[in-house]
């Protein structure tokens, strides 16, 4: 009865076990909020998570440039083939020789900032450092690039290059798959920069055609990149959302098994479980001639033990049983059970009656060492067990349903002897052999 002084618990009130609560359902509640919400979605993540998007569009980036940089290698030596040609053929004789010049140092110079990438991302000890390098050789790139487009001696060459620098700018925006952030200060810091570097040195440059191809290539590129950024965070989301739907079914899937197999009240085996292992062991047994040994174990005056102190009482009393059983079973192949209402079994395969024999008088101890009040017990003061054990070994002239059997049978032949006993089968057929310990 509740006291004065207690408070009265409601529905209002969870247990404790109920507030804790379970990380998975929250990360999909995150993940499915932010999906829904497309506002959301176009600004930063959660710190944790805005960390772990950075972190895989980062390796993404890496996976790419290493299963495509020999492709990329091959790309950038015809297209230095290519523009090679190219300049050659639309320089004039007087320009020619300064303009492959200036190609030449654009193109080096590309080429060590490309192998710097691909090394960056195959070397496991410069992984860390793949996103700052990135940075730095995007600004470097576009920045020299555009100093050398406006070198060349040739208007048309320039006017050319100037496309080329275009694309650049494009692909650091686009392909680099840094945070947007990042890239329109690489992408305006090298524009500046570039532009103090020309007017420094003193070369030629035409300000509507570097707007054009340095400003509306920032312009365009910040679009870009913003669209696929979205892109990118929903699909994020997504693939989130779904790895951890199939770690929640993964984690439903194991507790459905381990609820079929597993006794609801001791948490041991329960009897289907137990069956399929008992035909298991009996194969393996057979094969290979091993015996096997089954322990019965029944609760002495169990329906008294009810009606004396409650059904709750009886339930703690056969988990205490059942935890005592499970302390017993310390090979990997041995198994226990519960067997049906106060009855119990341990499988003990590869053992013999010795064997088996140990183990029932540890059980007996063990149980007893509980010290479980039973005043109506005929057997003691406390809650006792009767212990009937058999063990067989496989052949044409027994089964299964033979070794249970014998087990059932030394219980009842232990309760006969006023309970509280171990028997084991074979002695019960032994004439003038003592029927118990």
């Amino acid at each position: 009865m509740q006291s004065p002084g207690d408070k009265p618990v409601t529905d209002a009130q969870p247990e404790p076990a109920e507030m804790l609560a379970d990380p998975l359902n929250e990360a999909r509640n995150t993940l499915a909020g932010l999906l829904s919400d497309a506002g959301n979605r176009r600004k930063r993540f959660p710190k944790m998570l805005e960390n772990a998007y950075r972190t895989h569009m980062l390796n993404r980036a890496r996976n790419v440039m290493r299963a495509n940089s020999l492709s990329v290698g091959i790309f950038y030596l015809l297209l230095g083939i290519f523009t090679y040609q190219y300049v050659s053929l639309m320089s004039s004789s007087v320009t020619r020789g300064t303009d492959v010049l200036i190609w030449l140092a654009a193109y080096l110079g590309g080429g060590v900032i490309m192998a710097g990438v691909a090394l960056f991302a195959r070397m496991p000890g410069l992984q860390h450092s793949y996103g700052p390098y990135v940075c730095f050789s995007s600004f470097l790139g576009l920045t020299g690039l555009t100093v050398l487009t406006s070198a060349f001696l040739s208007p048309f060459i320039s006017q050319q290059a100037s496309y080329i620098v275009i694309y650049v700018y494009m692909i650091v925006y686009i392909l680099n798959t840094l945070p947007l952030l990042n890239n329109i200060i690489i992408g305006v810091a090298s524009s500046l920069t570039s532009l103090a570097l020309i007017e420094g040195i003193g070369l030629s440059v035409d300000m509507s055609m570097f707007a054009q191809y340095a400003g509306l290539s920032n312009v365009m590129g910040a679009a870009i990149a913003w669209m696929l950024d979205h892109r990118d965070r929903q699909s994020y989301l997504q693939e989130r959302l779904l790895d951890i739907e199939k770690q929640q079914l993964d984690r439903l899937s194991q507790e459905m098994a381990r609820l079929s197999r597993e006794d609801g009240l001791t948490t041991l085996a329960n009897r289907r479980f137990f069956n399929e292992t008992l035909a298991r062991e009996w194969s393996v047994a057979e094969r290979e001639q091993q015996p096997v040994s089954l322990v019965f174990v029944d609760v002495d005056h169990f329906k008294p033990y009810n009606d004396t102190y409650g059904h709750l009482e009886g339930d703690n009393a056969l988990r205490e049983v059942g935890k005592t059983l499970k302390a017993q079973v310390r090979r990997p192949a041995d198994l226990a059970a519960r067997y049906g209402g106060e009855e119990f079994v341990l499988l003990l395969p590869n053992t013999d009656e010795e064997g088996a024999m140990a183990v029932a008088r540890d059980v007996r101890d063990a149980i007893d060492a509980l010290q479980i009040p039973h005043r109506s017990s005929k057997a003691g003061k406390h809650l006792s067990v009767s212990i009937g054990l058999s063990t067989l070994v496989p052949g044409s002239d027994n089964s299964i349903s033979t070794l249970i059997d014998q087990a059932d049978e030394g219980v009842y032949a232990a309760k006969r002897a006023g309970r509280h006993r171990i028997r084991a089968f074979h002695l019960l057929r032994v004439r003038h052999s003592p029927p118990s310990e």
